[in-house]
């Protein structure tokens, strides 16, 4: 009988002793997953994590000849996107097969990987005069670049300038490899005859 007794208790002491883990188990299960939920809410602010004064970078290609580079005043860098702001920025497509162009602004955004740049604020294209032809240059508020395809494109209006002859209108691709420059909408523009020789 004495050992019918002990045995219930040691039953009982058994029952509650998992009772209480399973208990404690489930408290410590709740805590984290109200850590877990908090921490998924406040998910990192756009700040940034380094920023460089003075910037000057050059893309070098498989040869080790310099083709593209870039400066700014100041870059910033945040880790949220991977992206980077510059202030000031100045792009020079330096590729010897094609005349120089140069891409100026006051601030600029490049998102990760640099496959997109946006370029906002007094934009400013210019191709460099070649073989007789004089320079080339365009006046907007934005441009977005895309350096893999070597394209230049805006959705604003546009001025452009060459030589004695100037060209506005709205939307513009500027296609460095092929050449070509295509104005989309709008187009008004004053053609001055070149002089004769």
């Amino acid at each position: 009988m004495f050992q019918r007794q002990y045995d219930r208790i040691a039953a009982g002491i058994s029952i509650a002793l998992l009772a209480g883990l399973a208990g404690v188990s489930y408290y410590l299960a709740e805590i984290s997953s109200r850590m877990d939920r908090s921490a998924g809410a406040s998910a990192p602010a756009h700040e940034p994590d380094y920023f460089v004064e003075g910037l000057a970078l050059t893309r070098l290609n498989a040869t080790g000849q310099p083709v593209f580079r870039m400066s700014a005043d100041r870059m910033q860098h945040f880790p949220d996107d991977d992206s980077s702001e510059f202030v000031n920025p100045v792009l020079v497509s330096l590729d010897p097969a094609r005349p120089l162009i140069t891409l100026r602004a006051e601030r600029g955004r490049a998102t990760s990987g640099g496959e997109q740049t946006h370029l906002h604020d007094s934009v400013q294209l210019t191709r460099a005069a070649e073989g007789g032809q004089p320079a080339l240059r365009v006046d907007t508020d934005y441009v977005l670049v895309l350096p893999q395809q070597d394209l230049a494109r805006t959705d604003r209006p546009v001025r452009i300038t060459h030589g004695d002859s100037s060209l506005t209108g709205v939307g513009m691709e500027f296609d460095n490899a092929a050449r070509v420059l295509k104005v989309q909408s709008r187009v008004h523009g004053v053609w001055a005859a070149p002089a004769a020789r």
